[in-house]
């Protein structure tokens, strides 16, 4: 049995009302919006929260990578929502496409718990709630919203908010990052883990081809480093 701070048992105690009071009937909420800053324990807290749901607890995030956080940290049989809840329409043309999917695997479902949830816009936010399962909604205030219009179910206000960043979560290059960039403060040039914060004139272009991924601040400069960037790669 974990043990968690007070700050994560009163969310944990809000949680458990929130499924005892049934959601979607008798005026509770189908969702309920657990969020919290990187570190603050939200995954732990759902997994917990599945361990006590009498019957089929799915997990799901909107992007690949993410789910597999998911089933790193142990939430079995984490998926993409589209795995979820879509099925690919046969269109005959090369960008895919997907219907909803009344035998999905989220129609089997008790609880389904969503990581990342400021990347779900409002056309799969309803489509998520027409399979009329509770919904415990994982998100970061810091985290992107959807590529096209707003989060869906970042609109609301959370139901429950962890702030208090774990002592082992700290010592993650990229919580730290995040915090600093939170409250204000500058990132210190070096090494974060496979990051590295580098200064403008020692940004050399053998250091740029050699990167997975380049951040930058405006778009000027991020169509400025790709022109350079296709040039020299012919």
């Amino acid at each position: 049995m974990p043990t968690f701070t007070p700050h994560q048992d009163s969310a944990l105690k809000a949680v458990a009302r929130w499924l005892k009071a049934r959601p979607g009937r008798n005026g509770t909420p189908q969702v309920f919006r657990l969020f919290g800053f990187a570190g603050t324990g939200k995954t732990t807290l759902a997994r917990h929260i599945a361990d006590g749901v009498d019957g089929e607890v799915k997990f799901a995030a909107f992007t690949g990578k993410a789910a597999l956080v998911m089933r790193n940290k142990g939430c079995d049989g984490a998926s993409t929502i589209h795995s979820l809840i879509y099925r690919a329409r046969e269109s005959g043309v090369e960008q895919p496409s997907f219907e909803l999917w009344d035998d999905a695997p989220a129609s089997k479902a008790k609880l389904i718990v969503i990581d990342e949830c400021s990347m779900v816009d409002a056309e799969m936010g309803r489509d998520l709630l027409s399979f009329e399962c509770p919904l415990l909604v994982l998100g970061d205030p810091a985290q992107l919203p959807p590529i096209q219009g707003g989060g869906f179910f970042t609109a609301s206000e959370p139901d429950a908010m962890l702030t208090e960043v774990h002592r082992q979560a700290q010592d993650d290059p990229i919580v730290r990052m995040s915090m600093d960039v939170r409250e204000g403060r500058d990132l210190d040039i070096g090494r974060y883990g496979e990051s590295e914060v580098v200064a403008r004139s020692e940004l050399d272009p053998a250091r740029v081809m050699a990167a997975d991924q380049i951040l930058v601040g405006r778009n000027n400069t991020r169509r400025a480093y790709n022109a350079r960037m296709r040039q020299r790669q012919n």
